[in-house]
């Protein structure tokens, strides 16, 4: 295959295009270009040429291209005629092509030749800039270069000389260095494992991956604290002084804790334990965790299992999957750097289940006291001993926790407070806690007791405090604004009085009043002024009473003769000496204390216009201003004046021009110096939240009281529910809709739950066996078509314990009859009339408490549990333990029942015609 063939021109005139002649073959007419004549001789055009002749000379040093261009411009030819350097540089020059043609276009020999230098000094400019850049370049990569070349060489010296070993052995060194720490503590299974892994590590290339992954994990065994364990305190005061100091009541659990410590004490040692904090949100479980582990002296350590479902999480990754890591509670011994820690697992109730595994199934292993001595964590694949630690477990609800899982923790329940535990909560440690974090001290912001239970009553009645700690918070929050505004008020207040500088115009009047007893102490000491000026009538007086005003009252002297000497400056320039003019300008002399018959010798003749005439209401104007802010400790005699008092008059006297220096000093003393947030509020009034202006800070009340009835009509009973959230009323109502013969039917509304409708049946069963033993010739339930409701209906309800309280709601119904006022009952029916047992005792005496109820009852089973309660949740209470349902209707509707065998077997019966 043959290549095209190519044609080399060089060319040697200039010659301009006029025509084509033919375009097959390419003929054209061209006429011949001639440069314009020009001087080889002049001076110029010689300059020019040696310029460009040297910027080529560089350009050939820096750029391959130019060197290359300008040797074949000489080869073919070439020489320094000024008209071929111009061409040439042109040529050679980065230029676009238009500007190339321009140039090579031009006739001029020497325009031609300064344009070839303009684009050739751009080009050297290009170039100079690229050689600089590669220069930094190489010498930053040379540098780098030498510098790892010399490490290298370093360390070869050194290894050589046995001064340092390569990063293999100063791995294994520092591996064994940990271990020193641990000798007697880590077992000997480990140790194995440890060495076997140090000589794998060893023979690997440090380039390889398995050498990270063995290096990785001979930092974990060596990280945890084989056989560490922290000095426990088995001082049983102190713990209970740290748990008083950190959390009011929780008397169980602190209890539970005390015993703890008491048993370590007697066997000098203590065992881990599984200990489960279950109750509403906000009361305390998550942070008495911490006060547990100060107490036992213990480190602490918290992880949430809240939605958890990956088991790897609890028990680790296997080491063959990339950046596999640990469980949770290898962590945790490296975290805190001892083998007995307090590890407090949160939400337990909430753990969840996935594709990865059931963690509740892991923490099995984990939380049994008999298997956590030997814990496998699968990233170590070697035994833990984690029998030592304290595993303290937080759940709302236990319900929900599996019951394997359930049956190796000691469940303590932890109630809601009732409303005098939250009050000394919100007194003593909420209220506090939250003015200084809001950088309010007490005696600029407080909250009343009366404006607390206001709030906790009906704002907060939650079964926790932490409702309670964001409204007080959130008092606090606009308290803190407010005294910001008040600061910046003030601040204003003081820019607005300026100093006086012989002008109306720059006296300056506050831009609010003074307040009330500064005003009243200012017209005193004025009062006091002007009759001492009455009694100044000659020369010797004044000049008298101008000495022993000097050495008079700090404030009103000093104040006032700030005043007097610009009086004595402006005004003596512009008054005649009339009478009454003199008058006043006594008045004025008089009021300042410092202007004396000298002062009155300055008068200059009056002016056409009064501009600047100073009226003697604005000098008590300004007096007071001063006075204010003397009184009030914004302003000193310093931070007005600048100098001294009386040498300051003498000059104001002398020469009205020096007294004018001395104030516009003054000024810039007193803006110097602004003083801080702390002395601008020290005098505001303090701020009190009380409950008349509560919901200015917090809006208006959420709750309202739990009790719908004051006296409950007939078919309504107050019975009592609980759930997670805390205790709380629960009314039942029955009214009938339809009666006739045969349409007795029991129709349900409230958004009840299965086991609640269940117990509905039930009650409706046992409220007709009842009403035919009392009544035998009622025929209500048989004839009467009833609707039972249960308030509050976009909420679920469910659970046994409302059964006695919808048989009272539908014999109300029945016999027409009110129970009695301030009733409270609670628990599960059967059909023949028995009480059984219910949850929630200590909840459901505190919602009782809140709702003002006087009697309660409940089963006879539960009483021990009411008897655990403090006695002041219990006090005040009339309370009623039964057996059997008879019971409760003698003290519901205030009657005697006749004996409950007779009432049991009638309930029987009843049961017994149901079924047939």
């Amino acid at each position: 295959m043959f290549s095209p063939p190519q044609v080399v021109l060089q060319g040697h005139v200039r010659l301009r295009l006029t025509g084509i002649v033919s375009e097959d073959p390419l003929v054209a007419s061209v006429e011949w270009v001639k440069d314009k004549p020009f001087d080889g001789e002049n001076d110029v055009l010689k300059a020019t040429l040696l310029e460009a002749v040297s910027t080529m000379q560089n350009l050939m040093m820096l750029s391959p291209f130019f060197r290359e261009g300008i040797s074949q411009f000489l080869q073919s030819g070439g020489s320094l005629f000024p008209p071929q350097v111009g061409d040439c540089g042109i040529g050679l020059s980065t230029a676009d092509g238009l500007t190339q043609q321009q140039g090579l276009e031009e006739l001029d020999v020497l325009k031609r030749l300064n344009m070839a230098l303009t684009l050739l000094k751009k080009d050297l400019d290009i170039y100079k800039l690229q050689a600089s850049i590669a220069k930094a370049i190489d010498e930053k990569i040379s540098g780098e270069q030498r510098k790892f070349l010399l490490m290298e060489q370093l360390k070869a010296i050194k290894k050589e000389l046995g001064l340092e070993a390569d990063d293999k052995t100063a791995l294994t060194a520092k591996f064994r260095e940990r271990l020193k720490e641990y000798k007697d503590g880590v077992p000997e299974h480990v140790l194995q494992v440890i060495e076997e892994e140090m000589t794998k590590l060893q023979m690997l290339e440090a380039s390889s991956s398995e050498f990270n992954v063995t290096r990785n994990y001979l930092d974990w065994l060596t990280s945890i604290p084989w056989g560490q364990y922290s000095k426990e305190n088995f001082d049983v005061r102190r713990a209970q002084k740290i748990l008083d100091e950190d959390h009011y009541g929780l008397t169980d659990v602190k209890e539970r804790i005390l015993e703890f410590i008491a048993v370590g004490r007697l066997r000098g040692s203590v065992q881990g334990k599984i200990i489960c904090l279950s109750g509403p949100p906000g009361v305390g479980k998550t942070s008495i965790g911490k006060s547990i582990a100060k107490a036992l002296n213990r480190k602490f350590f918290r992880f949430s299992v809240g939605g958890l479902s990956d088991v790897a999480e609890i028990k680790g990754h296997r080491r063959t999957y990339v950046g596999a890591m640990p469980g949770k509670m290898v962590q945790c011994l490296k975290s805190t750097g001892t083998a007995n820690p307090l590890v407090l697992i949160d939400e337990i109730d909430k753990l969840g289940r996935g594709h990865a595994g059931d963690p509740a199934s892991a923490l099995l292993e984990l939380l049994d006291p008999e298997q956590n001595a030997n814990f496998l964590d699968h990233y170590l694949d070697v035994p833990i001993d984690l029998s030592k630690v304290l595993f303290v477990c937080t759940a709302n609800v236990v319900e929900t926790i599996p019951g394997p899982l359930l049956d190796r923790m000691e469940v303590i329940r932890l109630v809601g407070y009732i409303s005098d535990e939250k009050m000394h909560i919100a007194r003593d440690y909420l209220e506090p806690n939250a003015r200084t974090g809001s950088g309010i001290k007490p005696e600029q912001a407080r909250i009343t007791e009366t404006a607390l239970s206001v709030l906790i009553e009906t704002y907060c009645r939650e079964a926790g405090v932490r409702n309670l700690q964001k409204h007080i918070e959130k008092i606090y929050r606009k308290i803190a604004l407010k005294l910001v505004s008040k600061d910046a008020e003030i601040r204003e207040k003081m820019k607005v009085v300026s100093v006086p500088t012989g002008t109306d115009e720059d006296f300056s009047r506050p831009a609010a009043e003074v307040d009330d007893k500064a005003e009243d102490k200012i017209k005193d000491d004025e009062c006091l002024e002007s009759h001492e000026r009455e009694n100044v009538k000659d020369e010797d007086q004044l000049k008298s009473h101008e000495v022993s005003s000097e050495v008079s009252s700090e404030v009103s002297s000093e104040a006032s003769s700030e005043v007097s000497a610009e009086v004595s400056s402006e005004a003596s320039l512009e008054r005649e000496p009339n009478e009454k003019e003199t008058e006043e300008q006594d008045s004025t002399s008089s009021d300042g204390n410092a202007i004396s018959q000298d002062s009155e010798e300055l008068q200059t003749p009056k002016s056409d216009e009064n501009e600047n005439v100073l009226s003697d209401g604005k000098a008590e104007k300004n007096v007071d201003e001063m006075h204010h802010l003397l009184r009030s400790g914004v302003m000193d005699k310093s931070s007005i004046h600048g100098t001294n008092m009386e040498e300051a008059s003498d000059k104001d006297v002398n020469n009205p021009e020096d007294s004018s220096e001395i104030k516009h000093e003054s000024v810039d003393d007193s803006v110097s110096e602004e003083p801080s947030i702390e002395e601008i509020l020290k005098d505001v009034e303090m701020i009190v939240v009380d409950e008349t202006n509560l919901s200015e800070y917090v809006g208006n009340a959420v709750f309202q009281s739990d009790r719908i009835y004051d006296q409950t009509p007939v078919g309504v009973v107050m019975g009592l529910a609980w759930t997670a959230m805390g205790g709380s009323t629960l009314y039942v109502e029955t009214t009938k809709i339809d009666e006739g013969e045969g349409k007795g039917a029991l129709q349900l509304t409230g958004q009840l739950g299965d086991v609640m409708r269940e117990s509905a049946s039930i009650a409706h069963t046992v409220s007709r066996a009842i009403l035919r033993e009392k009544e035998p010739t009622n025929s209500f339930f048989r004839d009467t078509s009833l609707h039972l409701h249960v308030p509050a209906g976009a909420t679920p309800k469910d659970g046994p314990s409302a059964g006695c309280t919808m048989i009272t709601s539908l014999l109300s119904v029945a016999m027409n009859k009110e129970v009695k006022k301030d009733v409270a009952m609670t628990g599960e029916v059967t059909l023949t009339g028995r009480i059984l047992p219910i949850g929630g005792v200590k909840e459901k005496t505190i919602a009782a408490r809140r709702s003002g109820v006087k009697t309660l009852i409940f089963p006879k089973a539960n009483q021990p549990d009411f008897d655990e309660l403090s006695s002041h949740i219990k006090e005040e209470f009339d309370v009623h333990f039964v057996e059997h349902y008879m019971e409760i209707f003698k003290i519901a509707f205030g009657e005697e029942s006749r004996n409950s065998e007779a009432s049991l077997s009638a309930a029987e019966s009843c049961s017994t015609s149901t079924e047939q």
